[in-house]
């Protein structure tokens, strides 16, 4: 039969159908190409109808529905029908038309901070029942601070408008009450599909229009909107950096307000109704680790009935979702009470999404237990350890197949029995890794470099160390990065003792009472201590904790004041509560920090140590704004932490101070703007008038990390009338400066730990980590076996390196065949004799403090002494 030649309407009919799947193929992937590939897959789809012969006729009709389709697959365009100036930023309203909602007009509103030309983070607000975009803006809650913190926020509409609409004679329904959801039943599902609409259409359309980064957007809301923000979070894993809510509907299928909306949007899906439901989808979320932050009042009239945080709280405690619920006493559900802890919200947010942590809990507020405990990635969770006893575990072990079982079974050959014992081998090990127990704990053996006070070395011998008592863990080092403090290790405490304060671990058992951690977890010893309940820890403006201090100031535990090493009979006491220098160690669980398993845990010890303290130096004690001028004296570790957190808080001129042309090379890559060597100045021009030259005047901030005497007057008088010294990394640091004679302009500031609260933030200094928005592999420039520590020690200043990580070797060699640093146990208990004179604490009470002699000295305190007075003869700079 002769083909019959299609007509032009059939094939522009044929065209506009195969433009429609085209379409709706292509919204099903907008998310994840970001626009950025859309058109170039078009182009490649439609060509394979231009061959058809009957194209030519058509060929007019054929361009203008590609030019349709390319405009259809543009972002929408937002049209500007509104501003006005708020704070020094401008709200905008922008109007446009939205295909994901049908077609209908919709409505935005937009602050944008005003700074130099540059792009900024974003943070979208989804509004509660009834609301408008205009609701949250009109009101101001936040303006201001989004104006201090550089962010822009987001105010979509809280449903489609307009003619064709479907709507409800209700306020918790239809317009204004869209959910946030897509729904499915056929009167809602062509123009409610608000979840597309805000994951997909509103960003592009966003990021043509404003100076936003993609990449780097929170959510939050209120009400109706917490709970959008929750389910967009949730079901749109890692695509938001920062979730958090107020008062949110937390279970609407089992809430009122909820069951109405879902059985008008969802029919009887009871499915749908689970995948928007955000409890139901906390239970099954297997994404990447997220952190939420949800206020709730007290007074609130819908608390019980309709938002149920407390069911919120106890799928996030079962799933190890670190949730902060912030019961708020006395507030009810309106925009008072949003208005009141909005500020927090943006500081939260901004602290994912610019890098620069300057939120902490409330003090007293703390994690549930399972958080970081039980993976919320894995099906099944883990359980932990198997605790057997030892007869099961002697029941339990394979025996070793005998050449009679082996014939029992047939005819074998001699690669079956090889095959055999090889899986028995491997059944054997795999045994091993079960934490035996017959209800007391035993005694470890660990290899360990013990401090004596006039010996030229850190003496490397196997110690004991005892179980944990009560509120203590015991620990296995992952990794150890020797510091300034093991350094210039203080004299005046007790001898023999294990030093080390940076360090990464795994717990191995805990002592009576301890609930917060479990075997396994990966944890980060402190000496800066959190309890949570001390007068320090609930001060506003303090990180003081003395729950244990007065016993590691002595080298000891708090439980009967005595340490946990022990070699033979002599005691060796702890440093700082951390002894980081012994493959397993002992740590009161105030002292411990619990992180998430899947950052790398080799290199976090830095996060407990000078690192952190470097980075709150600038955000919590200097707390530098931006556009400051800093001089920073050092740019060792803790200098270039420093000069890190000053880029992040945005400082404009950052001069690096130091007499390695090498680490001041180092300091410029990391962000420094102007570099200074104090000895290769001409004579007669101080430090001082090279700032000057370099700055155009004195500075705002001074950050001293070196805690050298003869640069200790430079370090004072380069700072403004009104500025700030801020001490890091040098133990001695605060007592130079104070020696020296030129008065400390603004005070001097030396805070321990940076002010950082271990526990609640140095978890979040690790997700800003794992974000990529904080550096920590990039200190680590040399790795070493624990074995060669004194190496490490000697080459502490070089200054090529920047620091090093000692990988300590379980189960490695014993004492006297670890090379030439080990000290065999005739010597070393000789060694011991020599220093008998050393006060031990009796059994119980406190030992009485004994002035050190004035020969008393470290070897590492000596090396750095020497160190220290050959710098300024140290190779010239720049």
């Amino acid at each position: 039969m002769k083909e019959v030649s299609p007509s032009r309407n059939c094939l522009l009919k044929e065209t506009l159908s195969a433009s429609k799947l085209l379409y709706e193929a292509m919204a099903k992937i907008r998310a994840k190409l970001r626009f950025d590939g859309g058109l170039r897959i078009l182009s490649r789809g439609l060509p394979p109808l231009s061959r058809c012969r009957h194209f030519l006729p058509c060929r007019p009709y054929f361009r203008e529905q590609r030019r349709m389709l390319r405009h259809m697959m543009a972002p929408p365009e937002l049209l500007e029908i509104g501003s006005h100036c708020c704070y020094g930023g401008t709200v905008y309203r922008f109007e446009h038309i939205s295909p994901v909602l049908g077609y209908c007009s919709m409505k935005l509103s937009a602050f944008v901070p005003s700074a130099p030309p540059t792009k900024f983070p974003g943070v979208i607000w989804l509004s509660g029942l009834t609301c408008t975009d205009e609701s949250f803006a009109q009101r101001g809650a936040g303006l201001a601070m989004a104006q201090r913190l550089k962010l822009i926020l987001i105010m979509p509409d809280t449903s489609p408008r307009g003619e064709g609409v479907p709507d409800e004679d209700t306020f918790d329904v239809g317009v204004g009450a869209s959910y946030y959801v897509n729904a499915t039943t056929d009167k809602y599902k062509k123009h409610y599909k608000m979840l597309d609409y805000l994951t997909q259409e509103l960003p592009s359309a966003l990021v043509a229009k404003l100076p936003l980064l993609p990449e780097k957007l929170g959510i939050m809301g209120h009400s109706m909107g917490g709970h959008g923000a929750l389910v967009a979070a949730l079901k749109n894993p890692g695509m938001y950096r920062s979730v958090s809510a107020f008062a949110p509907i937390s279970n609407p299928s089992e809430a009122p307000w909820g069951q109405k909306a879902f059985n008008l949007y969802f029919g009887e899906d009871k499915a749908a109704w689970a995948d928007n439901d955000a409890v139901e989808l906390l239970r099954r979320y297997r994404g990447p680790p997220m952190r939420l932050l949800v206020d709730q009042g007290t007074s609130d009239m819908f608390l019980s009935e309709q938002l149920k945080p407390g069911l919120l709280k106890a799928v996030c405690d079962e799933k190890g979702i670190p949730l902060t619920l912030r019961m708020q006493s006395e507030y009810d559900h309106s925009y008072y009470f949003i208005s009141s802890f909005i500020q927090d919200h943006l500081k939260f947010h901004a602290s994912f999404l610019n890098g620069l942590l300057r939120w902490c809990p409330d003090p007293g507020t703390s994690l549930a237990p399972s958080v970081y405990s039980v993976d919320p990635t894995l099906a099944e969770e883990p359980s932990g350890p198997e605790t057997v006893t030892a007869d099961e575990a002697t029941d339990a072990a394979p025996k070793e197949p005998s050449e009679s079982t082996l014939a029992d079974a047939g005819e074998t050959t001699p690669e079956d029995a090889e095959e055999a014992r090889e899986e028995v081998e491997a059944a054997t090990n795999a045994l091993q890794t079960v934490r035996i127990i017959d209800g007391s704990p035993k005694e470890i053996d660990s290899l360990a470099a013990v401090s004596l006070p006039d010996e030229t070395a850190l003496q490397l011998v196997k110690v004991k160390v005892a179980p944990p008592q009560a509120g203590e863990v015991r620990v296995r080092q992952v990794a150890a990065v020797p510091s300034r403090v093991d350094l210039f290790a203080e004299k005046e405490k007790p001898y023999p003792r294990i030093l080390g304060i940076e360090s990464s671990a795994i717990v191995e058992d805990v002592g009576e009472g301890v609930v917060e951690f479990q075997p396994g977890d990966h944890v980060i010893p402190c000496y800066q201590a959190h309890c949570g309940e001390c007068a320090g820890c609930k001060a506003a403006e303090s990180n003081y904790c003395d729950s244990v201090h007065h016993a590691t100031s002595r080298g000891v535990m708090v439980a009967d004041s005595r340490p946990r090493f022990s070699y033979g009979s002599t005691e060796v006491y702890h440093f700082k509560g951390t002894s980081a220098f012994s493959e397993y160690s002992v740590v009161h669980a105030h002292s411990l920090i619990k992180v998430r398993k899947d950052a790398p845990l080799a290199y976090l010890g830095l996060l407990g140590g000078g690192v952190a303290a470097a980075l709150g130096a600038v955000w919590n004690v200097g707390r530098v704004q931006q556009g400051a001028s800093a001089v920073v004296f050092g740019a060792q570790a803790e200098g270039l932490a420093v000069i890190a957190a000053l880029v992040k808080a945005g400082a404009g001129k950052i001069v690096a101070v130091d007499p390695y042309s090498s680490r001041l090379d180092l300091a410029q890559k990391w962000g420094a703007t102007s570099l200074l060597n104090p000895y290769s100045l001409p004579e007669g021009v101080s430090v001082k008038d090279e700032i000057l030259k370099l700055i155009g005047s004195t500075a705002d901030f001074a950050f001293d990390c070196r805690g050298d005497l003869e640069l200790a007057p430079s370090v004072l008088e380069v700072v403004k009338e009104w500025g700030k010294c801020v001490t890091v990394g040098t133990p001695h640091g605060p007592d130079v400066l104070l020696r020296s004679s030129w008065p400390p302009p603004g005070g001097l500031n030396s805070v321990t730990f940076g002010g950082w609260r271990s526990k609640p933030q140095i978890p979040l200094l690790v997700d800003l980590y794992m974000a990529g928005e904080l550096k920590v592999d990039e200190y680590i420039t040399r790795e070493e076996s624990f074995e060669n520590i004194n190496d490490v020690f000697d080459n502490f200043d070089d200054a090529a390196g920047v620091r090093t990580v000692l990988s300590h070797m379980h189960d490695s060699v014993g004492a006297g065949n670890g090379g030439s640093s080990a000290c065999s146990s005739a010597i070393f208990m000789m060694r011991l004799a020599d220093h008998a004179e050393v006060p031990r604490p009796p059994p119980s009470g406190r030992p009485e403090p004994q002035a050190p002699s004035k020969s008393q000295s470290t070897p590492a305190l000596r090396a750095s002494q020497l160190r220290s007075a050959a710098e300024p003869l140290a190779q010239p700079g720049r």
